[in-house]
């Protein structure tokens, strides 16, 4: 099997109008006539022109390589940075994106989804509903909490790094007020805190009993994370703007997190490779964004701890993600198990 061609297309998509994206979507053709498909998310009108040209050079790059080597593939595009350094930037993301798509070729070349060919450790897993709980009018809070609770989710995520710390701490009492006591909450700092800050907020809310405190203070202040991680009674959580190996080498030997959340930069294979360095010294992982393609990793290790559903790529997609029982169940189709919504494809494109 050899990559043939590729497809490319901006969309702008909004999911139940509360939560716009605009998207690169990648289609990756082989000689045999499969089709693997992509996205990438945080994309603006400056970056989307370049971006796809970037995707266009990598995958002639590639020549006629067969896409099922995922291994060869994400050593050809994420170490051939200028000097032999690891690519960054929009290289990486377009990197990124021809991994994935790879990955969805495989599947569907062995008739197999991609989580049980990169372990598969389980085809159910918790998820938690990470969209439109920022601080703000509690009546409207209110009824979205009891919106996603009657769909059947057990955790939610609620962002209050752009508020102030006690607006911030009153807004979590309210979420667990709304949840009841059974009901994960998952807090997201937004690297705005300092230790001292962060420290108080976590003392604060041990009442309330938090399933995390997520970015608590700056992504590169190791020490800070450390600081934080040991003396809150909380899990911390970290990692999600880093894009190359050796930053969640860091993190997971000086201890700095509990938990690691890993981005779809670093492509399945990359992040199949951190998860299993994170399982070696007992730390569990969460995927940042692209739940629809992520879960697959977290589905395959056995320390995949939990989905965070970031719904902005939802509408790219002909099927929603199968919500049960505060339970994602993961597609039991070759590949991703994706199927993408040509209308929304041609009606949305940019």
């Amino acid at each position: 099997m050899k990559i043939h061609s590729h497809e490319t297309v901006a969309v702008r998509v909004n999911f139940e109008g509360v939560m716009p994206g605009t998207h690169i979507v990648l289609r990756l053709r082989t000689d045999e006539g499969l089709e693997g498909i992509s996205y990438i998310s945080r994309v603006n009108a400056q970056n989307a022109g370049p971006l796809r040209q970037v995707i266009a050079g990598m995958v002639k790059s590639l020549g006629d390589q067969d896409p099922t080597n995922t291994e060869q593939v994400y050593a050809k595009l994420f170490r051939t940075g200028y000097g032999g350094y690891p690519v960054s930037g929009l290289e990486l993301r377009a990197a990124s994106a021809i991994d994935v798509a790879c990955w969805d070729l495989k599947g569907k070349a062995l008739n197999q989804p991609v989580y049980k060919l990169m372990g598969g450790f389980r085809d159910r897993l918790p998820i938690s509903a990470n969209w439109a709980l920022t601080p703000g009018p509690k009546d409207k809070i209110a009824k979205h909490l009891e919106d996603v609770l009657s769909r059947s989710f057990k955790a939610v995520k609620t962002p209050v790094g752009g508020a102030s710390l006690e607006t911030a701490i009153d807004h979590v009492k309210f979420v667990r007020q709304c949840v009841g006591p059974d009901v994960k909450i998952i807090v997201d700092g937004g690297f705005r805190w300092s230790v001292k800050e962060a420290l108080h907020f976590a003392r604060v809310m041990e009442d309330v009993n938090l399933y995390w405190i997520e970015d608590p203070v700056a992504f590169h202040d190791y020490e800070g994370l450390k600081q934080v991680t040991t003396a809150a009674k909380q899990r911390v959580c970290a990692g999600e703007v880093f894009q190359h190996p050796y930053q969640f080498k860091r993190l997971v030997e000086e201890h700095a997190s509990d938990n690691v959340m890993i981005d779809q930069d670093l492509g399945l294979t990359g992040f199949l490779h951190v998860a299993h360095m994170a399982n070696i010294y007992g730390h569990p992982v969460i995927n940042h964004l692209a739940p629809e393609v992520l879960s697959q990793a977290i589905a395959a290790v056995p320390n995949g701890l939990i989905v965070g559903l970031v719904p902005w790529g939802q509408p790219l997609f002909t099927e929603p993600m199968k919500v049960e029982d505060g339970e994602l169940v993961m597609p039991s189709g070759p590949g991703l198990g994706l199927t993408l919504d040509e209308d929304v494809l041609k009606s949305s494109a940019l």
